[in-house]
């Protein structure tokens, strides 16, 4: 009786070493709302809808099933699935099992010979009473290090997702920019005809001839970046949908689409629940502290229960079990000197916390400022956007009204050729803008931390979801992370 209450004060001891996980709050200054706070809601349940492309929704399907990046984030899961399964195994007796086999001979003087055949079997079981909760806390530690990897598994989806939509955006853009220059080469060809048509009568000299020629060179000459950068993006987005090249079918856009404008963007609090990162980065930070409670329970004596059963026969396997031994065991160790070594251990493991909750830190406050980057730099561009409209229609007012006084002789033809090409420019300015805006847009997406489905992913889990409402009790209790 005595022993039993000593362990019943060790077991409620033990416990007293753990302490609840302590959980991140916002710090102080931490901001309300954004800067740039919108009350437009937001009509696309994802963030990704307002493209309306089936070209895209086709490349992300593709990227979210084979991207390399996506699938090695789902290889790391499966890895910290199977390491939480090996932590939790201790919480459980381990039962081995043995046999043996030998045969001997002995000769006694040379007259008679004797023989013997033995057979044993051997069971044996292990388990350690985890009094101060230690493997509890390292199979914890494992199972959140497992939803960290689920985080970053969704993290990946988002990043390849949004890269995807920001290569195929200057894809289009690229395209917009060689047939602006395709259809400026053409009219300045037909142009410079005309020229030289009108030298022989007078009305255009040798010196309007050199200038036409060198804007059609101009335009030449940019058609090679543009269709450089078109094919380098085509090139990214092979390697995105994880293929050698893109099929011709899956870049028929030609227009790039029109956005909204700016959505709700919700509460920078909102951002600790939507955001992956910083999800594994709380999470990160609660394993840790799982790992401090297992640290300090090392500390603490183990108690280790042992059992053992052999039996054994020196005739045959069919009376193996007549003749056997039962053995049972309990040790109880505990460090007594080790050189400060666990010690060492629970304060490595607290400022290994302390890094976490720093990183933690500062990982809601990057997010935040990401938001607000993109927020300002939309605004950026559309107000920009504007401007440039509205320089685009003065200059062609200019543009007809050089090319009037030129064809009466009132003036010369650099005037028009001056205009031409700040049309060029113009209309180069606002695709190149046009492009921005949408990318600080799929930017603004991914730091709100919208994840990209693949539609055979909803319509598997949609499948999975109707099993489960058929196959689980209504109500069911509530999964505890």
């Amino acid at each position: 009786m005595r022993y039993l209450a000593l362990l019943v004060f060790i077991f409620l001891t033990g416990c007293s070493q753990y302490r609840e996980l302590f959980f991140w709050q916002a710090p102080e200054h931490f901001p309300s709302r954004f800067s740039l706070y919108s009350e437009v809601p937001d009509d696309s349940s994802e963030g990704w809808s307002e493209f309306r492309s089936e070209d895209l929704n086709k490349l992300l399907d593709l990227a979210l099933e084979d991207n390399f990046t996506i699938k090695e984030a789902r290889a790391r899961l499966e890895q910290a699935r199977y390491a939480a399964i090996k932590a939790g195994a201790d919480l459980y007796p381990e039962l081995k099992a043995g046999a043996g086999y030998s045969y001997e001979e002995q000769e006694i003087s040379g007259i008679s010979r004797t023989s013997a055949d033995t057979w044993s079997l051997l069971f044996t079981a292990g388990y350690e009473v985890d009094l101060w909760q230690r493997v509890r806390a390292k199979r914890e530690s494992k199972l959140l290090l497992e939803q960290v990897s689920s985080e970053d598994l969704r993290a990946a989806r988002i990043s390849v997702g949004s890269e995807l939509c920001r290569s195929w955006i200057s894809y289009i853009a690229a395209g917009r920019q060689l047939h602006l220059l395709d259809t400026q080469l053409a009219l300045h060809e037909k142009v410079l005809g005309l020229i030289v048509k009108r030298f022989p009568l007078g009305k255009s000299s040798a010196l309007d001839i050199y200038q036409e020629q060198q804007i059609i060179e101009k335009l030449k000459g940019a058609g090679i970046p543009a269709r450089a950068r078109r094919d380098l993006n085509r090139h990214r987005l092979a390697l995105l949908i994880g293929r050698a090249s893109v099929p011709d079918k899956m870049l028929q856009e030609q227009e790039l689409p029109e956005i909204s404008p700016v959505p709700a963007v919700g509460l920078p609090a909102d951002l600790i629940a939507a955001r992956p990162d910083i999800r594994a980065a709380g999470l990160r930070l609660k394993a840790k502290e799982w790992e401090i409670a297992a640290a300090r329970a090392d500390r603490l004596p183990a108690l280790k229960l042992t059992a053992s059963y052999n039996a054994f026969s020196a005739d045959d396997i069919g009376s193996v079990f007549d003749n056997w031994l039962l053995n049972l065991a309990a040790n109880l160790t505990g460090p007594i000197f080790d050189g400060s070594r666990r010690r060492a251990e629970v304060k490595r493991v607290r400022a290994e916390a302390d890094e976490r909750l720093a990183a933690y830190g500062r990982t809601v406050f990057t997010a935040v400022k990401e938001v607000e980057d993109l927020l300002t730099r939309e605004d950026q561009h559309r107000r920009y956007l504007v401007s440039l409209n509205r320089q685009l229609e003065l200059n062609e007012k200019t543009l007809r009204e050089a090319r009037r006084r030129y064809l009466h002789g009132n003036t010369g033809f650099i005037n028009v050729l001056q205009q031409e090409l700040n049309s060029v420019q113009l209309q180069d300015d606002i695709i190149t803008t046009r492009e921005n805006m949408i990318i600080a847009r799929i930017g603004l997406r991914k730091a709100l931390g919208a994840e990209i489905r693949s539609r055979r992913l909803k319509d598997e889990r949609r499948k999975a979801e109707i099993g489960n409402s058929i196959s689980k009790p209504m109500n069911p209790e509530p999964l505890n992370l």
